[in-house]
C-alpha cells in the first residue's frame, strides 16, 4: 500500500479531489491567501493545476463587501480566457471559503449573473466551510451538488459507489461479488466526460460507501426511485440487503 505524508493542515481531502470528480470542469476559488496556498500546492502535486483559478481576497475586499463583484468578474474573465485558449469548460465550480460564512455574500445574485452570462455552462455554487457547524459538512454538501447533475434517461445493470475518492479496489469483496453477477461498478472518478457523469443516474442502485453518504443516496432514491445499499451500515432500515443488491 502506498503512503502519502502531508502536513496536517492539508487534511484528508481538499478541492483537488472535487476537480478530479467532475470531468470537463474548472474551479474558481475566491479565498484568503492562507487557504489558497494549500490548494495550489495540492493541485500542482496532483498535476491538475491548470484546472484551478484562484483569486486571493485582501482585507479591504472583506471590509468593502466586494466579494460578489470578484466572484462574478473573476469567473467571467476566467471563462473568457479558457474559451480563448480552446479550453471552455462545460461546468464551473465556484468556491468560497470559511470567511464567506461571516460576510453574507448574495450567492443567488452571483449565480443568476453567471448563468445569464453563459447559459451553456453549468455553474455550481459551492463552499469550503468546515468551521461552520450550522450547515452540512463540505464532503456531504458537495457530493449532493455533484449528484444533482445525475440524469435518469434509461437503466443499466450497474451500481454507482459514492463517498470515496477512488473506485473500489479490484479485489474488494463486494465489487467481486457484483462482477460475478454481471453487475458493473461505477465511480465518479472513472467518468471522462460530464455526460458520462450525468448518466450515472441510470444506475440500478447506489452504494453509500462512507458514513456521510446515506443522505445523498436517500435523495437520489427520492428523485429516481433507485434503491441504495448502505455499505457502512447494512442495518439501515431503508437500505437494500446485500442479497437484494446482488439480484438487481
Amino acid at each position: 500500500m502506498s503512503q502519502c505524508f502531508e502536513v496536517p493542515e492539508r487534511s484528508c481531502f481538499n478541492l483537488t479531489h472535487y476537480a478530479r470528480l467532475v470531468p470537463e470542469s474548472h474551479i474558481v476559488f475566491v479565498t484568503p491567501p492562507g487557504c489558497s496556498r494549500i490548494i495550489r500546492l495540492s493541485a500542482i502535486e496532483e498535476g491538475i493545476n491548470e484546472r484551478f483559478t484562484i483569486f486571493n481576497l485582501e482585507p479591504s475586499d472583506v471590509i468593502q463587501g466586494s466579494i460578489e463583484n470578484i466572484l462574478i468578474d473573476g469567473t467571467e474573465a476566467t471563462l473568457d480566457r479558457l474559451t480563448a485558449e480552446g479550453r471552455r469548460p462545460k461546468a464551473m465550480l465556484v468556491f468560497v471559503s470559511c470567511v464567506d460564512s461571516f460576510i453574507g455574500t448574495d450567492h443567488s445574485y452571483v449565480m443568476d449573473e453567471l448563468r445569464a452570462f453563459a447559459p451553456d455552462v453549468i455553474f455550481m455554487d459551492l463552499a469550503m466551510d468546515p468551521i461552520n457547524r450550522e450547515t452540512l459538512p463540505p464532503l456531504l454538501r458537495i457530493h449532493k451538488s455533484i449528484t444533482a447533475l445525475f440524469e435518469k434517461t434509461g437503466s443499466e445493470r450497474s451500481v454507482t459507489w459514492l463517498g470515496s475518492w477512488i473506485p473500489p479496489a479490484e479485489d474488494d469483496p463486494l465489487a467481486l461479488k457484483l462482477a460475478q453477477k454481471g453487475i458493473a461498478s461505477r465511480h465518479l472518478l472513472q467518468c471522462e466526460t460530464l455526460d458520462e457523469l450525468r448518466q450515472l443516474g441510470n444506475s440500478a442502485a447506489f452504494i453509500a460507501s462512507t458514513k456521510l453518504m446515506p443522505p445523498v443516496v436517500r435523495e437520489l432514491k427520492a428523485r429516481f426511485g433507485t434503491p441504495y445499499y448502505n455499505l457502512f451500515n447494512p442495518a439501515d432500515p431503508d437500505s437494500m440487503s446485500e442479497e437484494e443488491l446482488l439480484a438487481i
